[in-house]
Formats: structure tokens, C-alpha cells, sequence
């Protein structure tokens, strides 16, 4: 039997392989944390409206200021993961969110929830860069996009999950209301966090967990490092909007074509974004979509081909969206469709790995993460004041979200096609840039 030796001990190979199944387990709720906290008052910003007399537009800026931050610390962070290990900044990462969390719920200005916004954006940034780090060292070439996808979608799901359903349910039910019941989550993702740092480990034993130079200034001369910036921003682009404002708009449509009450449509709403998005979209599709990218992979397809694919499918599910479909089972079906298409940026880390190495995974992955959340958090503060203004039926709440979905669907157009320019330069040899990792080098170290 293959033994790999370690400071204390020896194990086999097939048992520390065996382990990446943890790591992935915990990465996901890690994730989980990361997600939540970005979205943590989106199944609940009709009570946050009311209790601050908030209108659309503040609460897309409201938002927003927690994805420039993010955004800012994106490089920090993932350079720092590459250099010390992801375990360490994970677990840092999760326990300042919980902190931020609490802060947030003290709040009684528009100020004060901005402030506690963008804090939470610095601490949020730690963990996702973090991990797709620490999943590219622990998986093989033939699971890269199926893992990194897995933890994108199920950990993703996980966060939408709590916040689009368990939080709302919270504050009506068992808090004393939302900053009660934030305070409650706040409680278990501290808790999360302690798990994450007992049972995370940066890298297997025998593969090297931190590397000395994770970024080099001259990657930014390389065309296919901006063609995945690009494909990034686009997704990125594309979840900002739908994530934001898909719970509200499902509440909106209960109570506008099916006369509920709001306590009733704010859960019925937050269940079936948790539902389609969240669950089915998210959780199942895109581990799914994941797999099928790695059997293409295999097959020759390029990842980043399949990718623009995925792209411009979000972009069509989007088009459908602010149509105003005309039952409740179409707009399911065209949610689960956007929960899974939006959300394949977790493939983005899958190809930055296959392309420079699990060893600058985070690092440059957090550089493309960067441009593309200043691109979401951009097209998240126009959104609001985009389906104010493009409202061709003042007073129909419902008329104000075709605004909000034709805004995304532009700025994905926009980046995809910049995107696809930058793919056929690269491809076509007007450009230079990395010859891919070799995938026997990368799983001779596991």
C-alpha cells in the first residue's frame, strides 16, 4: 500500500484522498457563510425598508456597498490564502463575518447599515477566493470543474438558503424580529467558522500549501487571464441582480396577481427563490453542469468555450424573465434555469487552476473576482434606480423589475462579448499567453 508520510504519521494515499471529501464538505459551509453574509438582508430587506423607510434605489445601494468593499479585498486575501494557507484566512474570514453580522443588526440609520455593509464585504472577501485555492490542491484534474462547481453551487445554495428563507422565517416566527433573528445567525456562522478551522486543511501532505509568489505583475499582459475576467464579470453581473432582487420580486408577484398578505408572500417568495434558484438551480444544476464540463474537458472541448456557452444561456433566461411571465410554475422553471446558469463562475476557477496551477488558484482567481465584483456591485447600484426609471407603468411595483432585468441582461452582453473578443485573440494567436498546467504534474502531488 502507498503510504505518504507526514510530521506524525503515515496514512495511505487512498484514505488522505479520501479526506478531499471533507475538505469540500467543510469548504462548502464555509461558502456558505461568505454567501450569506452578502445576502443576508435580501429575504428580508421588506422589513428593513419599512422599519427604515428605505426606497428601492437605497436599497440597491445598500447592497452594492457591500461588493465594492468585497471587491477591494479580493487580492489581499487571496494573495495572503497562496502565501500563509487558505485555512488560516478561512477561518478568519467566517468569525469577522459573524461580528459584522451582529453589527449590522444594531443599525438605526442608513448610515450605520452601510458602514456595517461594507465591513462585512471586507471580512466576506477572505473565504470563497480562499478555497478555490484549497479545492484546486486537494482535487484531481478530472474532478477540477465538478468540485470547484460543487462548492460554488451547494455552498452558494446553502447561503441563499438562509438567507432568502431561514432568516425571514426567524424574524417572523421565532425572533422578535429581524435584527433578533440576524443576531441568531450570526451565532451559527461563528460556530461554522470554529468547525472550518478544526477540520480544513490548506493542502494534502507532500503537496506544497503556499507558494512565495502567487501573482506576478506580468500576468497582466496575458489575454486569456482578461478573457476569464471578463466571462467572470459577466456572471457576476448576472447574480447581482438576481440574487438581490429575485425573493422580493417573487414576494411582489404573490401580493400583486394573488392578493397575499406580506408576512405571506415574504415567505412564500423567499421559498421559492430557496426552491428553484437556490436548490435546484443551484445545488443540483451546477455541480451537474460541472461534471459535464469535466467529460467535455476530456473529450478536448475547452472550458473556456463551454463557459462563454453557459454565459450567453444565462442571458436568454434573463430575456425570458422580464417578458412577465404569466404563471408561477413558468417563473419557477426560468429561476431554477437562471439559479444553475448564473452561478457557473465557479468554473472560472476551474480553468485559472488547469491554466497557472493550483498553487496561484487563489490568488489569480481573486484577481478576475475583483474585476467582476466592481462590475456587479456598478450594475447593482444602477439596478434599482434602472427599474425606477424604465417603469413604463408608474405605481405597478411589478413593471419596475423589467428595468432591473434588462439592465443585467446589457452589462452580461457587455463583458461576454469583450469576453468572447479576448477568447478569439488568445485563440487565434493574435495573443500570447500560458501553456496549461500539465495534469499528470498536478495529481502526481496528490
Amino acid at each position: 500500500m502507498l503510504l505518504v508520510s507526514t510530521p506524525h504519521f503515515k496514512i495511505s494515499k487512498a484514505a488522505l484522498m479520501k479526506y478531499r471529501w471533507v475538505i469540500l464538505f467543510f469548504g462548502i459551509l464555509a461558502y456558505g457563510t461568505s454567501q450569506f453574509a452578502r445576502q443576508n438582508f435580501n429575504g428580508i430587506q421588506k422589513f428593513i425598508a419599512s422599519d427604515l423607510h428605505l426606497d428601492r434605489g437605497a436599497i440597491g445601494l445598500l447592497a452594492s456597498v457591500f461588493f465594492y468593499s468585497y471587491a477591494l479585498f479580493q487580492m489581499p486575501w487571496g494573495i495572503a490564502a497562496d502565501k500563509l494557507g487558505s485555512r488560516r484566512v478561512v477561518g478568519l474570514g467566517i468569525l469577522l463575518t459573524a461580528a459584522t453580522m451582529v453589527g449590522f443588526a444594531t443599525g438605526r440609520t442608513e448610515g450605520w447599515l452601510l458602514f456595517w455593509r461594507a465591513a462585512a464585504g471586507i471580512a466576506g472577501a477572505a473565504v470563497y477566493v480562499s478555497l478555490t485555492g484549497n479545492i484546486a490542491r486537494w482535487f484531481p484534474d478530472r474532478e477540477r470543474s465538478f468540485s470547484q462547481a460543487t462548492l460554488g453551487g451547494v455552498g452558494g445554495a446553502l447561503g441563499e438558503g438562509m438567507a432568502y428563507f431561514l432568516l425571514p422565517v426567524l424574524a417572523i416566527y421565532f425572533a422578535s424580529g429581524w435584527r433578533q433573528g440576524m443576531d441568531m445567525m450570526a451565532a451559527a456562522i461563528a460556530i461554522m467558522g470554529v468547525l472550518c478551522i478544526a477540520f480544513l486543511k490548506s493542502a494534502p501532505a507532500g503537496h506544497q500549501a503556499t507558494t512565495r509568489r502567487p501573482f506576478d505583475v506580468k500576468l497582466l499582459g496575458d489575454m486569456q487571464l482578461w478573457c476569464y475576467a471578463l466571462i467572470y464579470s459577466g456572471f457576476v453581473i448576472g447574480i447581482r441582480g438576481t440574487q438581490t432582487w429575485m425573493a422580493v420580486y417573487a414576494t411582489d408577484v404573490y401580493i400583486s396577481k394573488y392578493g397575499l398578505a406580506l408576512n405571506q408572500a415574504v415567505v412564500a417568495g423567499g421559498l421559492l427563490a430557496l426552491v428553484a434558484y437556490s436548490l435546484i438551480g443551484r445545488a443540483i444544476g451546477c455541480p451537474l453542469a460541472g461534471k459535464i464540463t469535466d467529460r467535455l474537458a476530456k473529450r478536448g472541448v475547452s472550458r473556456t468555450a463551454v463557459l462563454i456557452g453557459w454565459l450567453v444561456f444565462a442571458i436568454i433566461m434573463l430575456q425570458l424573465l422580464s417578458t412577465g411571465l404569466p404563471t408561477i410554475w413558468m417563473l419557477g422553471i426560468v429561476i431554477a434555469l437562471l439559479g444553475m446558469s448564473v452561478n457557473l463562475f465557479s468554473l472560472v476557477p476551474a480553468a485559472i487552476s488547469e491554466t497557472y496551477g493550483s498553487q496561484r488558484t487563489a490568488a489569480i482567481s481573486s484577481f478576475a473576482n475583483m474585476l467582476a465584483q466592481f462590475s456587479g456591485a456598478t450594475a447593482l447600484a444602477v439596478s434599482g434606480y434602472a427599474g425606477i426609471s424604465l417603469n413604463s407603468q408608474p405605481g405597478n411595483a411589478l413593471g419596475e423589475y423589467r428595468g432591473i432585468w434588462l439592465s443585467g441582461m446589457v452589462g452580461m452582453a457587455i463583458t461576454a462579448t469583450l469576453g468572447v473578443a479576448a477568447y478569439v485573440a488568445f485563440r487565434a494567436g493574435w495573443a500570447v499567453g500560458p501553456r496549461p498546467v500539465s495534469s499528470v504534474s498536478e495529481e502526481a502531488k496528490l
